[in-house]
């Protein structure tokens, strides 16, 4: 089945935060670097999952992806892609603003008490476990986003994608 691609970005982007909600719930008691660790440990074992679940067809992926467009201007054309690029530009400059209207926000400044001092947070009313599952949500809604317009662009999801040299690059 195909999809528009205005239904496929919030849908990405709210299946992309309930996962990072789900992997983030086990991993509440972890800090520094074995939170590192251990996120780097799921994106190794997506990958491996995704190649051996026959639902998604295996290392051949999901290929012949509908192109995503903007009405009459499709934007995986890779001869001309400012279309692309400009739809780009203007969900990077959104997710910006969110986050900066995030900073100030009540939820912002409970982040920063939390990264600055956990014992502090807490003992000043930080509910430490909703605040660090909204990050680890927001984050990879943030993601899902950028899994649409990659997946949109390039109109094919395989596992290679998501190799381990790709998430050290990134």
């Amino acid at each position: 089945p195909s999809f528009p691609f205005w239904v496929l970005l919030p849908v990405g982007a709210i299946l992309a935060g309930f996962f990072g909600v789900l992997l983030g719930a086990p991993t509440l008691r972890l800090r520094g670097d074995y939170l590192a660790i251990v996120t780097l440990g799921f994106g190794e074992i997506v990958p491996i999952v995704f190649n051996n679940v026959p639902y998604f067809f295996g290392p051949v992926g999901i290929s012949s992806l509908p192109p995503g467009d903007l009405g009459p201007i499709s934007f995986s054309n890779p001869s001309f892609p400012a279309p692309f690029y400009y739809l780009a530009l203007g969900i990077v400059v959104l997710i910006i603003l969110a986050v900066l209207s995030l900073r100030g926000s009540s939820l912002g400044r409970a982040w920063v008490a939390i990264r600055e001092d956990e014992t502090a947070a807490a003992s000043s009313g930080v509910n430490l476990v909703r605040t660090k599952l909204l990050a680890f949500g927001l984050g990879a809604t943030v993601g899902g986003i950028g899994g649409v317009m990659n997946a949109a662009f390039t109109t094919s999801i395989t596992p290679k994608d998501f190799s381990f040299n790709i998430s050290i690059t990134i």
